[in-house]
């Protein structure tokens, strides 16, 4: 059996884990998804997940040998680690658990902010205060760090003035490096446990939502994508000069000076179909339930994808007052694996919908950054070419 030399590209979302084998001709190999509990042993659940996923794969492709691993994760989420190693309950994005300040840039001081107050004995005896996927590549044998998108995101995540106001050391935050570094290897322990080879390198990565935003090629002005998820985001990338005039939507810098990307969240989208499943016994084939809940137009189940469609359709409509019709969107995560609410979301928002052949953008992110450290090609925009490939598109029905 000849060796498939490959990525094991990781992404930590809010309900599951998703791992990936992505091989160096730019194609997915195989493919998991690991469901978890969100309670206060949250982080250890990553690293159970990761260890199944990684089986799965291996089951799934034998041949498969990573020669690197890239890790995404949502966020602003921090796991706090003590001097002695041990894990504190992490403060997850999308708790309440946070401080404000008016005028404050940064998503993750807040979270930080409220563990000083809330556990001040634990937060004195925290050495690092780690992104949840800086956490897992820290526990696979990476160096402590923090990675930044782009130089411009700093002020996103915490600078010395920011962490004053918000009375934060900024000393136990890891220092900063650039995405797409080289951030440590597999440790021995970790190859073990993981099944894959003693010093393999470690990329770091940004957060999910930047990751999606390679891997489906929203890296060109106008190109827009939807992440498709147990949440939902739309993501738009423009230049600075519309960027500025944006109201009612988030503008953040994009990965390339210049560049910038105006965002709209729907926090509960996939998630509010999923609570519907579980509180009506639901279960079987993805679409076969879908088939029997379209059926019935009068029901809860119908009422729910329609209010799921209708909270894509009112951000839709924001970028539209903004004189940013959106016209086409590229889909990235798990909503975009079903045909039947493909087509649906397509009707109910007007717009065209484009699928990739590697349908979560962060793992296809992951691989584009993997591949270019490697130096299989020669910088992530020709990754991105080579990765992002249209499985189908959906037009909506008069």
């Amino acid at each position: 059996m000849s060796v498939l030399e490959s990525i094991l590209t990781i992404d930590i979302g809010t309900s599951s884990l998703k791992t990936a084998f992505i091989g160096l001709d730019f194609k997915q190999k195989a493919f998991d998804r690991e469901i978890y509990l969100t309670d206060t042993n949250i982080a250890r659940q990553w690293e159970a997940a990761l260890y199944r996923g990684v089986q799965r794969l291996f089951e799934i492709c034998p041949s498969a040998k990573p020669i690197a691993v890239c890790t995404s994760a949502n966020g602003p989420s921090i796991v706090p680690v003590g001097v002695d190693g041990k894990i504190e309950k992490p403060l997850l994005w999308y708790d309440q658990r946070t401080i404000t300040i008016e005028g404050s840039k940064s998503f993750f001081l807040p979270h930080a902010a409220f563990f000083v107050r809330d556990s001040p004995e634990r937060y004195e005896r925290t050495r690092f205060l780690f992104s949840a996927q800086e956490w897992l590549s820290f526990r696979m044998g990476a160096e402590p760090v923090t990675v930044l998108p782009q130089s411009r995101y700093a002020e996103y995540y915490w600078d010395n003035g920011q962490c004053a106001l918000f009375g934060v050391d900024r000393r136990k935050f890891p220092p900063f490096v650039n995405m797409g570094e080289i951030i440590g290897t597999v440790s021995k322990e970790a190859a073990g446990r993981y099944r894959l080879t003693q010093g393999v390198p470690i990329i770091g990565a940004g957060p999910d939502f930047i990751m999606a935003l390679i891997g489906v090629g929203a890296i060109e002005a106008g190109i827009v994508c939807d992440r498709a998820g147990t949440s939902e985001g739309i993501n738009m990338c423009m230049e600075r000069e519309t960027a500025l005039r944006v109201i009612g939507l988030r503008v953040l810098p994009h990965i390339k000076d210049g560049l910038w990307n105006i965002g709209g969240v729907i926090p509960c989208s996939g998630a509010l179909f999923d609570d519907f499943l579980k509180r009506n016994s639901q279960d079987g084939d993805y679409d076969e339930i879908l088939r029997r809940i379209m059926a019935d137009k009068q029901g809860k189940g119908f009422s729910t994808l329609e209010t799921m469609a209708g909270g894509v359709r009112t951000v839709l409509d924001i970028f539209e007052q903004n004189g940013l019709p959106v016209k086409e969107m590229r889909i990235s995560g798990g909503q975009g694996k079903s045909r039947l609410w493909n087509q649906m979301k397509a009707d109910r928002t007007r717009t065209i919908l484009v699928i990739p052949e590697i349908t979560d953008g962060e793992l296809a992110g992951n691989a584009a950054l993997a591949l270019t450290a490697l130096g299989q090609t020669r910088g992530v925009k020709e990754a991105v070419n080579r990765l992002f490939r249209v499985k189908e598109i959906f037009h909506p029905r008069s």
